[in-house]
Order: C-alpha cells, then structure tokens, then sequence
C-alpha cells in the first residue's frame, strides 16, 4: 500500500525559540491554523489535547522544546478508535549556517478508505500553515 503522507520543509529566517513560540502559543497558531473558540491562551505542553467536538481531536504525543512536536489525530467519522497512528509532526532544526528549518508531517492517510480526500486537504494546509509560521517567525505580514 502506498503511503499517503504530506511532507513539508521550509527555510525560517529567524531563530529556533522564535519559531518554537509560533509553534506553540495560541496567539500565534489562530493565525495559521484554527482552534477550539474555548481553547485558552495557554502554551502547548505534553497533556494538551484540542478537541473539535464531534469533529476531531488532537493530542500532543511528543513535545521536545525547540526540536519536535507531535500530535495524534482522531476523527469520529473515521469510526475505528484504533486509528491512532495519523497525525501532525512538527520538527525544527538548525543548519550550519545558522538556519531554522521547519518540517511538517501530516498523515498517513493511507490506512483510511478516504485516505486521499483527507491527503489532498492536507497537501494544502501544509503549504499554507508552513507559509504562514514563516511569516510569523520572520515578523512578516501574512498572505491570507
């Protein structure tokens, strides 16, 4: 079976901790992603779980400060609880010019029956959001 799994990397001009924050604090991720309206201003930490009810949830199932964050996503509509390997990776590293690159991972979509649906919709969202935490870590005016 192929997989379907959206990959991202983009080149930050600004430093890790920067990119980190936009990351990782509310005030930054409404601005390249949506979040619950009851979801409060408190930074991402290991036991933060984001739930859409009735939509979806994402748990933080690795959280590395500066280096890797990842969540798990789980769909209702999907209905099989045991699908808990799809999900958002966040990873950061700092190359030997001092560069900040941001890799996003989103899937594997491949195990669903409408795996491709859900793929496109997140080659989209990878583009746009690694677009826009650029933006926000560069202290750039967003293209919306």
């Amino acid at each position: 079976m192929k997989s379907l799994i959206v990959k991202n990397n983009i080149r930050i001009d600004a430093s890790v901790t920067r990119v980190w924050e936009v990351l990782t604090k509310p005030e930054y991720i409404r601005k390249w992603d949506e979040l619950p309206e009851n979801f409060g201003d408190f930074q991402i930490h290991p036991m933060t779980v984001i739930e859409w009810p009735g939509y979806s949830t994402l748990r933080v199932i690795e959280l590395v400060v500066n280096k890797k964050l990842k969540y798990s996503l789980y769909v209702p509509a999907w209905n099989d609880e045991s699908i808990t390997d799809i999900g958002y990776t966040y990873t950061l590293s700092v190359d030997d010019d001092g560069h900040t690159w941001l890799g996003v991972e989103i899937g594997d979509f491949a195990i669903l029956s409408e795996g491709i649906k859900y793929y496109d919709a997140s080659v989209t969202f990878g583009k746009t959001a690694s677009q826009k935490i650029k933006a926000l870590a560069e202290k750039r005016p967003i293209a919306l």
